[in-house]
């Protein structure tokens, strides 16, 4: 049985935030990014192939942009919430991701997860329960499917996150819409002048092409965050937060370059349990209560049959893909 006091008294001694360390993290992870992006700019002229491969690193580099983002809008990253506001605000315009929406819908994300009676409130990917997918119109099953196809999931996607974060939502508040508006017209006036300089391709290939694959990335950790086989949704009176951290995210173990790309993201589970312990002491604190917790082990090779699992059956407790579901009816 798992000793939910120890755990957290464990956890509280990783909430430490190292401001030196987080600002050199910082500021070589920001210069890196900009001085690949000078040379691609130069480099261009020369030869489009080299570019092309150059977006590889810029792609990783957005990748570390936004695992800071995360921390700075949980205020992990930094001690001055200030300071955390102002590097997120600087991180989220290069991620096309404005920090202030993506603070609101994490948050709201953190409140709701593993909650089948909350689903709408909670910013995760559209899960149907079996139930709810036998008894769905022919229309809502065919669209789910598209939804939850890995086609969708891998390549169209991360297009579609570089688009939804310039909608303004009214629900979300004046302050989110005015945030959204005015880096719209931010990049608006960018691309007028980059369209007028007749210089797009070279952007696209620059810098847009990082974009999409730092999306491509995101969008399989986010994915294998939550949307695992042996995960947990519970409805509302049987749901609590330690069993939706602790069982409903993942624990994704990664070699060490792809712990330093995602910035440990793999260790949800624990980032669930105390969002205060900043990205580079999550390892730490992960093996300190890994023998008091039981959680299953993902790896990243076993991706795809994580994809495929997209229904959520309320009697085994667990995902199931849509196999699985035809082999019932038979």
């Amino acid at each position: 049985m798992e000793n939910n006091n120890l755990i957290f008294s464990v956890l509280r001694e990783h909430e430490v935030t190292k401001d030196r360390k987080s600002l050199a993290i910082y500021l070589f992870t920001l210069i890196s990014f900009l001085t690949i992006i000078a040379l691609n700019s130069f480099l261009y002229q020369f030869s489009h192939w080299l570019t092309l491969v150059l977006a590889i690193p810029s792609g990783i580099l957005l990748c570390r942009f936004f695992v800071i983002e995360h921390d700075c809008g949980h205020n992990s990253f930094f001690t001055d919430r200030r300071h955390n506001k102002i590097a997120g605000l600087i991180l989220g315009f290069f991620t096309l991701v404005p920090s202030r929406v993506w603070n609101h819908i994490h948050d709201a994300h953190h409140g709701k997860v593993g909650n089948l009676d909350q689903r709408k409130a909670n910013p995760e990917l559209w899960t149907m329960t079996v139930t709810e997918f036998i008894n769905a119109p022919f229309l809502k099953r065919f669209g789910y499917r598209i939804f939850r196809s890995v086609i969708m999931r891998l390549l169209i996607t991360p297009l579609i996150w570089m688009i939804i974060p310039r909608i303004p939502i009214p629900h979300l508040g004046l302050k989110i819409m005015a945030s959204v508006m005015a880096h719209n017209i931010i990049y608006a006036v960018i691309l007028y002048s980059i369209l007028v300089s007749d210089n797009f391709i070279p952007f696209a290939i620059i810098y847009l092409l990082p974009v999409y694959l730092f999306n491509v990335m995101a969008s399989i950790m986010f994915y294998l965050q939550h949307q695992f086989e042996t995960t947990s949704w519970e409805n509302d009176n049987n749901w609590d937060l330690y069993t939706a951290s602790i069982h409903g995210s993942s624990y994704v173990k990664t070699g060490r370059f792809m712990g330093w790309l995602t910035g440990n993201v793999g260790c949800h589970h624990i980032h669930h349990l105390n969002t205060k312990i900043p990205c580079y002491e999550l390892p730490i604190a992960t093996e300190k209560v890994s023998p008091y917790v039981d959680v299953d082990v993902i790896y990243l090779k076993e991706l795809f049959h994580h994809l495929n699992c997209v229904l959520w059956d309320e009697e085994t407790k667990r995902l199931i893909p849509f196999s699985e579901l035809k082999k019932r009816s038979n």
